[in-house]
């Protein structure tokens, strides 16, 4: 699984089967360094270990547009990206100017195989939306507004060919208005603090998720995958690397609990087992590992790898 722009992205997610041999794995990784690449072996799910974990980032930033975003004292979208960004946090960009690089319409048939949106026919939501915490602010400008991303001039920012060589992010009325349908008013900003916390936290939580599923191996192998595949800063050493040693995980909890307190219909705020776990050990996720301890879990959770 190469990343975008495959060019300039080194990561290759090498997806291993139930029945994928050892020397199988070896010759892949053998090709994929051979072509200048950096390999990380992972297992097989929605997503597998980058996207997956994408999920909970992307849908949490389009779901604070419609919590707070209404009118010109509402968060805004280049809020978030400011967040998140270079200026702040220091992600190569932001949730928004990413989805508008990627094309809109990638999650947007994401969500429509998934059983998400709302039949154009008979006005009712998707099968398997249930009970989610849902916004169609998303589906709206893809569907209506025809704003694909960069490829079309506009997405979640509108892009002018002769700015930047159009790929400069321009504000959008058309995209305000949108979202003021959707949100609250009046509605208000939130410190970069906050929104990371909102975004990123449970970014973390889903890699939790992962390790507990066997999807990845070792915390290690998704700082690898966030550096070389997703613009993470390296500074900051990847998700895992950070929810360890820079924020603490017992914070981490605590911030996801609150957050599943307040929106219990959006599953990945409810913290993993394994964070849980290592909270009450007294360790990181690295340590927990390292001291060989996810060998008992693998006793209890068969690896997909």
């Amino acid at each position: 699984h190469f990343f975008s722009p495959a060019h300039i992205m080194k990561l290759v997610e090498v997806v291993r089967g139930s029945d994928t041999s050892a020397e199988t794995l070896d010759i892949i990784r053998v090709v994929t360094k051979r072509i200048k690449k950096v390999p990380v072996v992972v297992g097989n799910c929605d997503g597998f270990v980058g996207n997956r974990m994408l999920h909970p980032y992307t849908s949490e930033s389009t779901l604070l547009l419609a919590d707070y975003g209404g009118g010109e004292a509402g968060l805004g979208v280049s809020d978030v990206d400011a967040a998140v960004g270079p200026k702040y946090f220091g992600m190569a960009v932001g949730p928004f100017v990413m989805s508008d690089i990627a094309g809109n319409d990638i999650g947007y048939n994401i969500r429509r195989e998934k059983g998400l949106l709302r039949d154009p026919e008979t006005g009712e939501v998707g099968p398997n939306r249930k009970q989610m915490r849902y916004t169609e602010l998303g589906d709206e400008m893809v569907e209506k507004l025809g704003r694909v991303g960069q490829k079309v001039k506009k997405g979640w920012y509108n892009y002018d060919p002769k700015v930047g060589k159009g790929r400069k992010p321009l504000p959008s009325s058309e995209m305000q208005a949108l979202i003021d349908k959707y949100s609250a008013k009046p509605g208000m900003k939130l410190s970069e603090e906050e929104i990371i916390h909102r975004v990123l936290f449970p970014l973390v939580n889903e890699g939790f998720k992962i390790l507990e599923e066997g999807i990845a191996s070792d915390p290690s192998d998704i700082d690898i995958i966030y550096l070389y595949g997703y613009g993470w800063p390296a500074w900051r050493g990847g998700p895992m690397f950070w929810a360890d040693n820079a924020v603490g995980l017992r914070k981490i909890l605590s911030e996801l609990e609150k957050f599943h307190a307040m929106h219990p219909n959006s599953e990945y705020y409810c913290p993993s087992k394994l964070l849980r776990a290592c909270v009450s050990m007294g360790m990181g996720v690295q340590e927990y590992y390292n001291n060989g301890h996810a060998k008992v879990l693998e006793s209890v959770v068969k690896s997909k790898l």
